[in-house]
């Protein structure tokens, strides 16, 4: 493993065209230098350099932070060895505060350099034009990677980043040592490649990522391709990626799965952003989507699977908000589905089973990239997976007054006391 993260960290050196020497030591096993009596060894592995000609360069790479002792440069890899100490605050805040989703991000920089200097992405939102997008040309597949695809970054970036605290989640995920992900309707692979970005963080043990794309726009896939690609470059895991161009069919509602799919299991199902063009171009004969979808592709998970369904919260022509056709449709497919329930929101976790409210939730996210900081998405989310992993991974707090949106309640949590993020998955699990 020292001599894989070596030469690893030779290759990046020699990317960025940085000339110093560097130091990897195993923090458990090798003699070390009497300075590193001064910092806390956190992880398995320190790596070291005597200063740095571009810091920043290297750290926006890597992803992770670089901390500097007097003339000593040094960051860590490998498994966490210790736990991260965390300052206590002796000023506790009014009983009124309380803790809430990430909701806000910024693109990595390679990223961002990708997608709009080499790709020659736009800037350029236009919600009528982008509700279909099957049909973009290459003009606008540049206008659609440039707005829409850091938003679905940000989503499932956030969205993941959260659950990846979960300790009992993360038990669980650093045991296997490959990953299987499908994301349906994919388009460019904002989704996907928040969800690595977060793997990446969180996961070194993961050696391999098996990754399904299925889209029916073939423009969106080659740029898919490129990016993960791309991607290659900042990871040591090994990437097996199937692209595979299909459209679904409108006329019915129903989805259709090819073989190398349906006879696998997977830790991760994503589909961002699609139903609600499906139920667009169907004007009413494929309005139960998120009802057909959940039937057909959350069965598809692993024993600790997680399914994310997203969409915007636009309201269809011929029908009611997204919103509220995916929460009844979830409610409604959970009741067949045996053995799976909802993770988040977490009211929804308590009350699926007789939920008859016609709810609208809206979640905000925001994300900040080289042409424009601070650009909002409205989204709304389920994530389902195995009843016992979602026992496994906590338990919601009955007492919590749950808040499901910006500003909204839980209609069947509003007589509770203390307010709770419903999409706020613990860290650590109760005892």
């Amino acid at each position: 493993m020292k001599e894989k993260l070596e030469k690893y960290i030779s290759e990046i050196f020699s990317i960025l065209q940085i000339t110093e020497k560097f130091e990897v030591f195993d923090s458990e096993n090798d003699i070390l230098p009497e300075w590193t009596n001064q910092i806390s060894l956190t992880h398995e592995f320190l790596i070291c350099c005597e200063q740095l000609s571009d810091r920043e360069k290297l750290q926006n790479f890597l992803g992770k932070g670089l901390y500097q002792l007097e003339n000593k440069v040094y960051w860590f890899d490998g498994e966490q060895v210790a736990e991260l100490i965390e300052p206590k605050i002796e000023n506790p805040e009014i009983e009124t505060k309380f803790d809430c989703l990430k909701t806000k991000t910024s693109l990595p920089p390679w990223l961002d350099n990708f997608i709009f200097n080499q790709l020659n992405a736009e800037y350029a939102p236009d919600f009528e034009r982008f509700d279909y997008n099957l049909d973009l040309t290459e003009e606008e597949n540049k206008k659609y990677l440039g707005t829409y695809f850091p938003r679905s970054y940000a989503e499932s970036f956030c969205i993941f980043d959260n659950i990846f605290q979960n300790v009992s989640f993360q038990k669980t995920i650093f045991q296997k040592d490959s990953l299987n992900i499908l994301t349906v309707g994919c388009g460019s692979g904002g989704d996907l490649i928040g969800l690595l970005t977060v793997i990446e963080k969180y996961c070194n043990t993961n050696t391999t990522l098996n990754i399904w794309a299925v889209d029916g726009n073939i423009n969106a896939l080659d740029v898919l391709n490129r990016i993960v690609e791309t991607f290659r470059i900042t990871t040591r895991k090994k990437i097996n990626l199937n692209v595979l161009h299909f459209i679904f069919c409108t006329e019915t509602g129903q989805y259709i799965v090819k073989d190398e799919i349906i006879e696998r299991k997977f830790d991760f199902v994503l589909s961002f952003k699609m139903i609600t063009e499906i139920i667009s171009a169907g004007k009413g004969i494929a309005d139960n989507s998120y009802f057909h979808f959940l039937k057909t592709f959350v069965p598809l998970l692993s024993e600790n699977g997680l399914c994310v369904l997203l969409d915007v919260t636009t309201k269809q022509e011929h029908n009611t908000y997204n919103p509220i056709l995916m929460n009844s449709q979830a409610n409604k497919a959970l009741r067949e589905l045996e053995n799976y329930k909802t993770l988040l929101p977490l009211s929804c976790n308590l009350h699926e089973t007789s939920c008859a409210a016609t709810c609208f939730i809206q979640q905000h996210f925001m994300v900040s990239h080289s042409r424009r900081a601070n650009d909002i998405s409205k989204v709304v989310y389920r994530i389902i997976t195995n009843s016992n992993f979602a026992e496994q991974l906590g338990q919601p707090d009955v007492t919590a007054k749950y808040l499901i949106g910006k500003d909204k309640i839980c209609c069947y949590t509003e007589s509770n006391n203390k307010k709770a993020d419903s999409y706020l998955l613990e860290k650590q699990l109760k005892k």
